[in-house]
């Protein structure tokens, strides 16, 4: 009996080891994880091909909020009534005063790239909305008026829509003049353009780390637009760059070549007084009398230093820039620009002076005149100093000197009984900034600006004449300051 039941459980033993040998060999019911985005590599961290394709894109962006403070308590502006550039208060300017303002943005990047037997090309969009409320509003269109809506406005941007293959650059992408950071959330003393420039360029890499950059880029999108011309910045730059990159930094000569266009009054039925209301008016009989056109140049150099030897992620940048007649070159058309006549014209501290790119010297344009460049040079530095892994320090300083041309005459529209002086314009900047990091890409941050601006002379923008302050004035000088909170996440 015990041995039947021996034979009987090796019996059943067999079977089910033969049973389990069997199912090893047979296909698994459960299916292997599917992969479904395949990571690309090959262009850094973040890209993942596209589905049947051999094209691979990276999704980022990032969403900021701002708060902005200053005390606003006085402004240059133009007085209308008699044409005389005035020392205004807040109760002497027409309309509100904001001292404060909010901004948020959102922004959305996709860069999409594919190798070719020429090397790769680039795709890239990258889209910004924003929501603003008070000192972040643009003032009205009549620049006479320094106020800014308290009602939230929404704008579209595109910072960034271009093609790049075999050395080319088509579309809106970085401009090829400007250099330095753009560190300060309010206004760097130095030229940038965070709205890109559209353009048609060409990079030649050579070895060693050098880099040569010629582009045909348009002047719309430059800071100081050409506001006397009969044809409206209709027109291009010739921008180059020279550079080379090592692993202490960067070293850089860069410059542009461009013109500036003088629109002349109309006559109205033959009548040579006509006054235009705004840059390309026209009615009936109307006709064009005379027209200049004067070249304008800029030349500068920028430095990036790498310091880790102090800590890991810190730099210092310098720059110096002279231009005759290409006023953008020196300060960017961005966020917050005290001299320039974009950027909505928002107000630093409540100081302000506007000014064109090119003058009327002497005479009266509707008859006979002459028209000479406005020139200016700038020097500036700025550094980023890491305190801890998660903290850091931004520091900026910089000063911007403008110089119309001598004017040996009286106005032209509105003429008056003596001569006047045109005077230099200069400002100061200095920028501070803690910044707290508590995750990678995520910044909370505190900054601000102070700055001082003397002014001698300004000219409106909106009509075809300088504005001036009666010679013999010592010239007017005001200190400003501006603070702002900024919160961002980039992903």
């Amino acid at each position: 009996m015990m041995l039947a039941k021996s034979l009987l459980f090796s019996t059943v033993a067999g079977f089910a080891a033969i049973a389990g040998a069997q199912a090893a060999d047979l296909p698994s019911r459960k299916a292997a994880p599917v992969n479904y985005v395949k990571i690309c590599d090959a262009y850094g961290a973040g890209f993942f091909y596209i589905p049947g394709t051999d094209t691979c894109l990276r999704v980022g962006g990032y969403v900021r909020a701002e708060w902005q403070y200053s005390q606003g308590r006085r402004t240059y502006t133009f007085i209308p009534a008699n044409t005389v550039v005035g020392f205004q208060t807040p109760s002497q300017v027409p309309g509100s005063f904001n001292t404060a303002g909010t901004e948020v943005r959102g922004r959305v990047d996709l860069d999409a790239r594919t190798p070719t037997a020429m090397g790769t090309v680039r795709t890239m969009v990258r889209l910004r909305a924003a929501n603003t409320s008070g000192i972040r509003n643009t003032s009205p269109a009549n620049n006479a008026i320094w106020s800014q809506s308290a009602a939230s406005a929404t704008s579209i941007t595109a910072e960034r829509a271009f093609v790049q293959w075999a050395g080319f650059t088509f579309g809106i992408a970085p401009e090829n003049y400007a250099m330095m950071p753009s560190q300060a959330y309010l206004g760097n003393p130095w030229t940038g353009f965070p709205n890109g420039m559209k353009q048609l360029a060409y990079t030649a890499t050579f070895g060693g780390g050098f880099s040569a950059t010629l582009a045909i880029e348009d002047r719309t999108d430059f800071a100081y637009a050409p506001v006397y011309s009969h044809t409206p910045t209709n027109g291009y730059h010739l921008v180059g760059n020279v550079r080379v990159d090592q692993s202490w930094g960067f070293a850089a000569i860069h410059g542009m070549i461009g013109n500036n266009s003088l629109r002349s009054d109309y006559q109205i039925n033959g009548i040579g007084n006509g006054v235009l209301t705004g840059a390309g008016t026209n009615t009936t009989n109307n006709a064009l009398i005379g027209s200049r056109t004067v070249g304008g140049y800029a030349i500068g150099a920028t430095v990036k230093l790498n310091l880790p030897m102090i800590a890991a992620g810190d730099a210092v940048w310098l720059t110096a820039n002279y231009t005759k007649g290409l006023l953008g070159s020196l300060l960017s058309n961005g966020s917050l620009q005290n001299l320039s006549t974009s950027s909505g014209r928002r107000v630093a501290g409540g100081i302000t002076r506007i000014d064109a790119p090119l003058m009327i010297t002497s005479g009266n344009c509707l008859v006979t005149c002459t028209v000479d460049s406005v020139t200016g040079w700038n020097v500036a530095m700025a550094a980023t100093h890491y305190w801890a892994p998660q903290w850091r320090s931004n520091f900026s300083a910089g000063y911007i000197e403008i110089t119309p041309p001598t004017v040996s005459g009286p106005g032209t529209l509105n003429p008056v009984t003596s001569p006047f002086q045109w005077g230099k314009g200069r400002v100061w900047e200095v920028m501070g900034s803690l910044v707290y990091s508590p995750a990678k890409d995520f910044d909370i941050g505190l900054e601000l600006q102070y700055l001082n601006v003397k002014n001698r002379i300004q000219n409106a923008t909106l009509i075809n004449q300088p504005n001036f302050i009666n010679a013999g004035s010592p010239g007017l000088s005001s200190n400003g300051w501006s603070t702002k909170l900024r919160v961002e996440r980039q992903f």
